[in-house]
């Protein structure tokens, strides 16, 4: 895979989902991480910050409206 793809993560916060999220970023990808809990993304975006800041998105993913909303006018490469 091209490096630089825009990549989205869900549950990108913790566990699974943050070491997939940092694997990406210090790859230098460039990261939007989604879940439920803002302070936890933020925290997590700011630590695993690679070649290009991490967005950290709050969005409950059980509800397609806020999914919509959290993803308009991003492109996505890799989810």
């Amino acid at each position: 895979m091209q490096r630089g793809c825009t990549v989205v993560v869900t549950g990108g916060g913790t566990g699974i989902g943050r070491a997939v999220a940092e694997r990406f970023a210090r790859q230098g990808d460039r990261v939007t991480v989604l879940g439920r809990r803002a302070e936890v993304l933020h925290d997590a975006g700011r630590e695993i910050e690679g070649a290009h800041p991490v967005r950290a998105v709050a969005v409950d993913l059980s509800v397609p409206e806020d999914v919509e909303r959290a993803l308009e006018g991003l492109p996505v490469d890799v989810l």
